[in-house]
């Protein structure tokens, strides 16, 4: 499963190091969003946090830039963008949003045949965020967690594996777990399903950019789609 050159490489050593990084600095952000908390007095699913956090998700892509360009001394997307058409970005955005839509459909049902399904108030309560804020989360999402777990993270897991579907599987999962914090099963199983649908997506074509578009789409549809506090 591993790869053999993987002992001893300098370039995978930067890379494993680059790992642990990424990781603390995630956890780091978590941490730093509860002191917010508790000093400010703010509700962590309040517009403000959630304003606050999102800054911190641009600036941990901004480390993750520098550590790749100074410590690894090579690019954040190693996998050297492809060139497509307009009709190839609008296949792949109406494609993949439909995919995600009954993948969701799918998940969500299982899950409340299961028993195992639970109603995330956090999550209902984004619907009397602006449209501005909004509009800024979902950016976020489509740019760092796509450029992190796609671009920065499916070609670096590729150098210590032979087979190509691990970076696949591996970056899918870690991006459920990403969503824990979420609270639900829900939210963990759903965006592992759009991780491996955007994982597969980029190992086979090699396009990022299509991607943000397509995970900035999903998430201002869904977040268009809760229930205004107004209504």
């Amino acid at each position: 499963m591993l790869s053999t050159a993987t002992k001893g490489n300098p370039q995978r050593i930067a890379v494993a190091k680059g790992f642990v990084i990424v990781t603390l600095l995630f956890f780091a952000i978590a941490q730093v969003n509860h002191l917010f908390v508790s000093v400010t007095g703010m509700t962590e699913w309040s517009a403000g946090m959630f304003t606050i956090s999102r800054c911190f998700y641009w600036l941990w892509l901004g480390c993750i830039y520098l550590y790749v360009t100074r410590v690894e001394q090579q690019p954040l997307l190693l996998w050297p963008e492809k060139s497509y058409g307009v009709g190839f970005y609008l296949a792949s955005v109406f494609g993949i949003i439909f995919t995600l839509g009954i993948g969701n459909v799918a998940i969500t049902y299982a899950l409340y045949f299961a028993g195992l399904y639970k109603t995330n108030e956090a999550v209902l309560g984004l619907g009397q965020f602006s449209l501005l804020l909004k509009i800024f989360i979902s950016l976020t999402a489509g740019i760092v967690e796509e450029l992190v777990m796609r671009g920065y993270l499916m070609p670096r897991l590729q150098l210590f594996f032979r087979k190509s579907y691990w970076p696949v599987i591996i970056s899918s999962i870690l991006f459920g777990i990403a969503h824990a914090r979420w609270g639900t099963l829900a939210n963990v199983l759903v965006p592992m399903f759009i991780g491996f649908i955007f994982a597969c997506h980029y190992q086979k074509y090699r396009n990022i950019r299509v991607l943000i578009c397509c995970h900035f789409a999903w998430d201002m549809i869904s977040l268009l789609m809760l229930p205004h506090g107004g209504e």
